[in-house]
């Protein structure tokens, strides 16, 4: 799969990026989790259009953002993929400026040193075709992924740490994880091409989440991505058990479990994940 399928169409050809993490590649494995999301006709409720000026091009435009004040938790799913009413919210992750191309998580987008504006200004404004400036109403999915996948094109160009770039990752997952759930609502067949394709796209973008963030635990200072060390145990372990890595995700729950400094919130997941897995480990025996 290519990794930055579908940019071309902003006049970006990053056609020697198809290996996120140096020349290593990662293996297809594993199944694909399904959770509900509410998708209402009432999402534009939940945004509205905030003025940002891009710290690359200096000019203005208009990104939506979630009103926070207005959005009904409703859980997660075990790789703490958040569930709200009436809207996905990771859809609106990503700050992306219409005029230069620039992208990244909404945390991250004003925290970019000279050298990375200049590494962006070379590698992707230079080149960047913008489309419709205009801010629609919501985003579709395929307008977020587009997004998180500019995203994670200019993390590569500045040089971002693995954990931005496995985060991204990560939620661009949780995007086609959505999209198929849409479908499902929408009583797409699971043999079309679109149904198809989205769970290869899910599959394939958690597998570089986790070989990222895998990487990011052995070379980053903690917290990364805002988790500390026993959250990301978790993860880890969640995320290796959903792609059918029981040894490793075995090792990672058991550290979780004999952590003094793990909630009891932490735990109690890592024990019902633990007896996951060896129900698991018995059925395939």
């Amino acid at each position: 799969m290519d990794l930055m399928s579908g940019l071309d169409k902003f006049g970006l050809n990053p056609e020697n990026i198809n290996d996120l993490y140096d020349d290593d590649k990662v293996a297809a494995t594993g199944n694909t989790p399904v959770a509900a999301t509410v998708q209402t006709e009432d999402e534009t409720d939940f945004v509205f259009a905030k003025n940002i000026t891009c710290p690359v091009c200096d000019k203005s435009f208009q990104t939506l953002t979630v009103r926070t004040s207005r959005v009904r938790f409703l859980g997660s799913d075990d790789d703490f993929r958040p569930v709200y009413k009436g809207i996905d919210t990771i859809k609106y992750g990503v700050t992306s400026c219409p005029h230069c191309g620039y992208s990244a998580m909404n945390g991250d987008f004003i925290h970019v040193s000279t050298t990375q504006i200049r590494l962006l200004k070379e590698q992707v404004a230079a080149k960047f075709k913008p489309r419709s400036k205009s801010v629609p109403l919501l985003y579709s999915y395929d307008e977020a992924i587009d997004r998180f996948k500019l995203a994670l094109f200019s993390a590569i160009v500045k040089r971002a740490p693995y954990s931005e770039k496995a985060y991204i990752c990560l939620k661009l997952s949780w995007l086609y994880r959505g999209l198929l759930e849409q479908f499902a609502s929408d009583c797409r067949s699971t043999d079309s091409e679109e149904f198809v394709s989205a769970q290869k796209s899910e599959k394939y973008y958690y597998e570089q989440a986790l070989d990222g963030m895998t990487r990011a635990v052995e070379t980053e200072h903690f917290p990364i991505c805002g988790m500390n060390q026993d959250t990301v145990d978790l993860l880890l372990a969640q995320m290796n058990h959903k792609l059918g890595q029981l040894d490793v995700a075995s090792k990672l729950v058991a550290r979780v479990l004999v952590s003094k400094s793990a909630s009891r919130h932490i735990k109690d997941k890592a024990l019902d994940l633990k007896n996951e897995i060896i129900k698991k480990i018995r059925d395939v025996k």
